[in-house]
């Protein structure tokens, strides 16, 4: 019978474990993954990420040829492996740990429009409640007009940035 371990411990892989996954020999295995770090231990045995232990174990290029693996060579080990991921995102969102994109989306745009609408509020706000003169909030309207541009200059960097992230790990 198996070893039970955490979630967070299961894309750590031996060498066996890989070696049967991708249909390829223990030695095989241990030999391509020369360079990687291991993750852990397990029973006095390294474990390694899947992660890296497949790009290693697939970026390889062979003595001569010069040609990489191609995952499309191993069905089995594909479909587990996109099965796997599957799995991992539905416990990640049953668990609240993941939130589907469409949900960040409109809960950004609820809050851009009320600093937006904030922002906009500060000139009646100070005219009204504060009694100053027209004048002086004249010269106040181009101030918050600018941290209004500012703001979504931040925003808009940080959703570039997430996307570049993004495209960067896949």
């Amino acid at each position: 019978m198996g070893d039970v371990v955490g979630f967070r411990d299961g894309d750590l892989w031996s060498i066996s474990r890989l070696a049967e996954s991708f249909g390829m020999a223990r030695r095989t295995v241990s030999s391509r993954l020369v360079g990687v770090e291991p993750a852990g231990e397990r029973n006095g045995n390294p474990v390694y990420h899947i992660k890296d232990a497949s790009k290693a174990l697939w970026q390889v290029n062979r003595a001569g040829g010069g040609t990489t693996l191609d995952l499309d060579q191993f069905p089995e080990a594909r479909k587990a492996w996109y099965q796997s991921e599957n799995e991992r995102l539905k416990f990640e969102q049953n668990i609240g740990q993941l939130i589907p994109a469409t949900d960040v989306h409109r809960t950004m745009a609820m809050m851009v429009k009320t600093i937006a609408a904030g922002i906009d509020s500060i000139p009646d706000i100070l005219e009204r409640d504060a009694g100053l003169d027209p004048q002086v909030i004249e010269l106040v309207i181009p101030l918050l007009d600018g941290m209004r541009e500012a703001t979504a200059d931040k925003m808009r960097e940080a959703v570039r940035d997430e996307f570049k992230d993004e495209e960067d790990q896949d």
